[in-house]
């Protein structure tokens, strides 16, 4: 699969900068039905979408958009076609990333585990396709 994306237009990224929560659909195998559907948080770095799998990589979401690199997602009623890749981590941008959650989600009871390690260490890359 061709892994050149196009990068999210200013628009694009202001939805998912004001909506807290995008859905996440990667494909089953047979790339035209989904594995699941799940309600995912998501933050906005450097022009970048990046989600978190709450099990860490065994989350069944982050999985499947692994193994298939490919779905679709929603956010404030748009629904975009999305190619899927573990972040490539550096501390500077694991920082980056938990900022971004903090600073998105701060108060929410869940946000302590989003940023603890088995969250970050299933760090998923979300582009256009």
């Amino acid at each position: 699969m061709d892994t050149t994306t196009t990068q999210w237009t200013t628009e694009q990224l202001n939805l998912f900068l004001n909506d807290h929560t995008l859905t996440m659909k990667p494909y089953n195998p047979d790339m035209t039905t989904f594995e699941e559907e799940s309600p995912v948080w998501e933050v906005v770095v450097d022009g970048n979408v990046y989600s978190r799998g709450w099990n860490g990589q065994q989350t069944n979401w982050y999985m499947a958009a692994v193994a298939q690199n490919a779905g679709e997602i929603s956010v404030s009623d748009h629904n975009f076609a999305a190619h899927f890749e573990p972040a490539k981590r550096s501390a500077d941008l694991d920082v980056k990333i938990t900022a971004a959650y903090k600073a998105k989600y701060d108060g929410q009871r869940s946000l302590p585990k989003m940023i603890s390690e088995n969250p970050t260490a299933a760090t998923l890359h979300v582009m256009p396709r």
